[in-house]
């Protein structure tokens, strides 16, 4: 289950031209979040286009293990319907039920995936379906999870970038560069960089960046959970 976890965007499917008047699969928001005091929250599914669209809504657990982001399928946290059908300009409302007990010393995470089904029959020799699918983000939040705690070091042999969070709560990396002490800078990435999951870390191949900077002083600047935040990354030769 690695490969599509690469933020709450839709991700396409498919690559050749949709037909004409083609549904539109809509889903937010973008992250979920299950309160302490709550045992639910609602995803909104709508169609915006001009034929009846289906979607299938999945639910798997969220962890990080050898700095990869790993799902697996959960029973803790359900989705009602699981199957829906959209009319063009429809609404429905998907309830996330937490079935086990209140996350306590540190947020659960989980993902829930959204795809739209194909419709059968529509596509011919110049018209395809295309299909989208949404993977976002749910954290069941606990009342005593302390904020993310952040340590950053940089691999110089593999180019590889690593975070550990020790705190309760997951860090969204947002816009992302690597800084040494003489101002140089090396984009990492100009949108959603990843997550460090509660008490996890997250490890991020480089692509030779790493030697790209000159110099032991190294800091990351970053937005971490939409807030503007510089790391010193401790350098690894």
């Amino acid at each position: 289950m690695r490969g599509f976890l690469r933020g709450a965007l839709a991700a396409l499917l498919a690559t050749l031209p949709s037909a004409a008047g083609a549904g539109q699969l809509q889903a937010g928001p973008t992250l979920i979040e299950i309160t302490p005091a709550a045992s639910a929250t609602r995803l909104l599914l709508r169609n915006t286009g001009s034929l009846p669209v289906a979607a299938q809504v999945r639910v798997y657990a969220w962890s990080q293990s050898g700095g990869e982001d790993q799902l697996v399928p959960s029973a803790q946290l359900v989705v009602s319907p699981p199957i829906v059908e959209l009319e063009p300009g429809g609404e429905q409302v998907v309830r996330v039920v937490r079935l086990g007990p209140p996350a306590s010393g540190a947020d659960q995470t989980y993902r829930v995936i959204v795809d739209e089904l194909p419709r059968p029959g529509r596509a011919s020799g110049r018209t395809v379906n295309v299909r989208l699918r949404y993977v976002l983000p749910v954290f069941v939040r606990a009342a005593d999870a302390p904020p993310p705690s952040l340590a950053c070091r940089l691999d110089r042999e593999r180019s590889e970038l690593t975070c550990e969070n020790s705190g309760g709560r997951a860090a969204q990396f947002g816009a992302t560069r690597l800084v040494n002490a003489s101002g140089l800078t090396q984009t990492l990435s100009d949108g959603l960089f990843g997550y460090v999951l509660p008490t996890s870390r997250r490890v991020w191949v480089l692509s030779d960046s790493g030697r790209a900077l000159g110099g032991s002083a190294l800091r990351l600047e970053t937005r971490v959970n939409g807030e503007l935040a510089t790391l010193h990354v401790q350098r690894r030769p």
